[in-house]
């Protein structure tokens, strides 16, 4: 999904009254064959990004279906994302939902680690990964991902497993937290910062604080990033074929 629009502040503020599901597109079969049935291009594929609006009963749809909010609502350059709150105003006032829980959602992450740096890159975020927490800890990063400064802002993940470091490069973390700042085509972290497994929840905040000054790749260009891969032998192996007809595959050049 495209940052521009997600993390636009009166889009973060509505989708409070949506349950918001990214789905796996390529990197699980199951959640690609739903999505398949929910928008198919020209090519009769499951093409890579799919955007729908549903109602609560989980089928009927609220909006067209597309590959992307820009495809189904429109918006000129610049006001694509007040377009879409808008349109995400409307539904929530049709459909004003129970009274809210007075808990809170867990920290949203991935399916691993080499998903989640892939998936922060795409969004331009930098990735906070909790390894080997307590879950003290835990619930303050969820608390943090979860509040009005932050929501939105950055990628999370939860490792246990050591073995998922090496391909980010790093070796043999300790317990802690890490923020990292994706590479361009998503397959490593520039280590930006790292924090005790004990960090207090000031401690953390003040570290979110200083990376967010750091410079973020700026919005990319599908045809020319995927040119760049090539030329520089970069390659991604997904859990099933794409089929993305905009998109080639590894073997074919532009």
């Amino acid at each position: 999904m495209d940052q521009s629009l997600w993390s636009d502040i009166e889009v973060v503020k509505l989708s409070r009254n949506f349950v918001c599901a990214r789905l796996a597109t390529y990197e699980d079969a199951k959640e690609g064959k739903f999505l398949q049935s929910v928008f198919r291009g020209r090519s009769g594929q499951l093409e890579n990004t799919v955007f729908v609006l549903i109602a609560p009963d989980g089928k009927t749809k609220l909006s067209p279906s597309g590959r992307s909010p820009r495809m189904v609502f429109g918006g000129s350059k610049g006001w694509e994302s007040t377009v879409l709150a808008l349109e995400m105003f409307e539904v929530s006032e049709k459909y004003p939902g129970k009274e809210k829980s007075t808990g809170r959602p867990n920290l949203p992450i991935n399916k691993d680690l080499r998903r989640a740096i892939n998936i922060a890159s795409c969004d331009r975020q930098l990735l906070v990964i909790a390894h080997q927490l307590p879950k003290a800890t835990i619930e303050i990063l969820s608390k943090i991902a979860w509040g009005d400064q932050h929501i939105g802002q950055f990628a999370w993940e939860i490792t246990s497993d050591e073995n998922e470091f090496p391909g980010a490069g790093m070796e043999n973390p300790k317990p802690g937290i890490f923020i990292g700042n994706p590479d361009e085509f998503g397959l490593k972290l520039n280590w930006l910062k790292t924090l005790s497994p004990n960090a207090k929840e000031e401690a953390i905040l003040s570290a979110l604080a200083e990376v967010s000054k750091t410079k973020r790749a700026s919005e990319k260009s599908s045809r020319q990033h995927v040119s760049r891969g090539k030329r520089l032998s970069k390659s991604w192996e997904s859990e099933i074929p794409n089929t993305d007809p905009q998109i080639p595959p590894p073997n074919r050049r532009n």
